[in-house]
């Protein structure tokens, strides 16, 4: 039983726990807390599985307390991030527990960042996810295949955001890629498409045809994203790059700098791929979504995307699927 103490910012943050709303093999997702004095201390971490010994051992506490659920947003996201990696490896082996649990935490994550003013990103939260991502890819050689069935399926920026990041780190993962950088990449995935936030939401949700003036806004997203990075001290070049070209194409059709084959990174690369991927394998107003065999087929094949990938990489991502 690990025991941890926390400072007591707000005494009106914890109620008593009824026991009973706790089982015996469960994973809880809070921090169960005693009094001590004018302090509270956690005793169970958030992501400990209840064994029968331990909760014996909570049986015979006086009293326990959790978090209210009327705290800080900003507390509960904080709370639940610090809770990811424990439940993650505790639901590693529960194919839709594990992905919907990167959904709560990644959904947290974006909508503190789209209703503040400030474009603040908790990154800590960040890379737990990415973190939490990487240790399901390497510890389930089938992650992928058996996890793309509880895609979420529609155009929301949060939920296109995380699938990007799994796709880029199963890539990424095939490559042998180290930690650290499939962490850069896991980072640039995720965030690859956050400056939208700073485009005209009647662009963006625009049923007809974009104006020349409106494509040309909308291409700004990946300099607003680069913008918003750099606003929450994220300097790595490679993260910048990858963000800043993941609309680049080998055939020189991309933006902003028209760059051709080898002048675009790996990383940027890697994310325009898994981008226009999600994209394919999502619903549109104009069209229902395309399985993954055949969005890669058309990335692979088409004569309008067949030029525009880096071939080696979409093999690759192919055989994640069989």
């Amino acid at each position: 039983m690990k025991v941890i103490k926390t400072k007591l910012n707000y005494s009106n943050y914890y109620i008593l726990l009824d026991l009973d709303t706790i089982k015996i093999g469960d994973v809880i997702s809070f921090d169960i807390f005693i009094q001590k004095n004018d302090d509270f201390v956690i005793i169970i971490e958030a992501g400990t599985l209840i064994s029968e010994n331990l909760y014996n051992k909570l049986k015979n506490q006086k009293s326990l307390y959790i978090h209210k659920d009327k705290g800080k947003d900003e507390d509960k996201q904080i709370l639940s991030c610090e809770s990811l990696r424990h439940y993650i490896r505790h639901s590693r082996d529960d194919v839709e527990k594990r992905i919907k649990v990167l959904y709560d935490v990644n959904d947290q994550l974006f909508d503190i960042f789209l209703t503040n003013k400030e474009n603040k990103i908790n990154i800590e939260c960040l890379h737990l996810i990415v973190q939490s991502i990487i240790y399901l890819v390497k510890y389930d050689a089938s992650f992928l295949k058996s996890t793309i069935p509880y895609f979420v399926n529609d155009n929301m920026l949060k939920n296109h955001s995380l699938q990007v990041a799994i796709y880029a780190l199963v890539i990424g993962n095939i490559l042998k890629f180290k930690d650290d950088d499939l962490l850069k990449l896991g980072v640039a995935a995720l965030l690859h498409d956050i400056g939208f936030k700073k485009i005209d939401e009647t662009i963006i949700n625009k049923k007809s045809m974009l104006t020349p003036q409106e494509i040309s806004l909308m291409q700004k997203h990946s300099q607003h994203s680069v913008e918003i990075i750099e606003q929450n001290k994220i300097h790595d070049p490679y993260i910048i790059n990858a963000v800043m070209h993941h609309h680049e194409r080998y055939d020189g059709s991309g933006y902003p700098n028209q760059l051709m084959g080898d002048e675009i990174s790996n990383f940027a690369s890697i994310v325009g791929i898994c981008d226009v991927f999600d994209a394919l394998t999502n619903n549109r107003p104009h069209r229902e979504h395309y399985s993954s065999f055949n969005a890669l087929k058309m990335m692979m094949r088409d004569k309008d995307m067949v030029n525009k990938f880096n071939q080696n990489y979409l093999h690759l991502f192919l055989k994640s699927f069989l």
